[in-house]
C-alpha cells in the first residue's frame, strides 16, 4: 500500500511532464500522447504483475542468520516516450518506452520484520521496450 501511495503522485506529475513534452514536439502529439497513455497503463501492469514486484516479495534467509526482503518496481517519473514512424509504405509506426527498473531490499531478524522495515533501493537497471502500431494500436 505505501508503494502505491508514493507511485500515484508520481504518476500524474510525469502525466503534465510528459504532456508538455508532447505539446512541444512538431508533428506527431496526438500519436506521442497516444503512445504515452499506453506506456502508463503497460508500466502500472508491469508494476502489479512483476513476477518478483511488491505483491510477489521475495524473502531470503541470510548466512547471518537475518532476513532479507526485496521487490522490484517502476516508478513512472522515470518514463520516456518516443514515436518514429516506419519506412514502410502503411502507415506503422514504432514506439520507444524506456523506464528504470529499482531493485529494494530491507533486512530483519524475522520475515515479517524484514517485510516491515524501510526498504531503501540498491540497484537500478534501465530497460528499453519496443512497441508496434500498424493502425490497430500499440502492442
Amino acid at each position: 500500500m505505501k508503494l502505491v501511495r508514493n507511485l500515484i503522485p508520481s504518476f500524474f506529475i510525469c502525466m503534465l511532464l510528459c504532456t508538455a513534452a508532447s505539446a512541444s514536439q512538431p508533428g506527431t502529439p496526438d500519436e506521442l500522447q497516444v503512445f504515452q497513455n499506453f506506456a502508463f497503463g503497460w508500466v502500472v501492469k508491469l508494476n502489479k504483475n512483476h513476477i518478483k514486484g511488491f505483491s510477489h516479495m521475495e524473502v531470503l534467509l541470510q548466512k547471518d542468520g537475518k532476513y532479507l526482503a526485496r521487490y522490484h518496481a517502476i516508478s513512472p517519473d522515470t518514463i520516456a516516450c518516443k514515436v518514429k514512424k516506419t519506412s514502410a509504405k502503411s502507415k506503422g509506426m514504432v514506439g520507444l518506452l524506456k523506464y528504470i527498473e529499482t531493485i529494494y531490499e530491507s533486512t530483519g531478524i524475522s520475515p515479517q520484520e524484514a517485510c516491515a522495515n524501510k526498504f531503501k533501493p540498491v540497484k537500478n537497471i534501465r530497460i528499453t521496450e519496443i512497441f508496434s502500431n500498424s493502425g490497430k494500436g500499440w502492442r
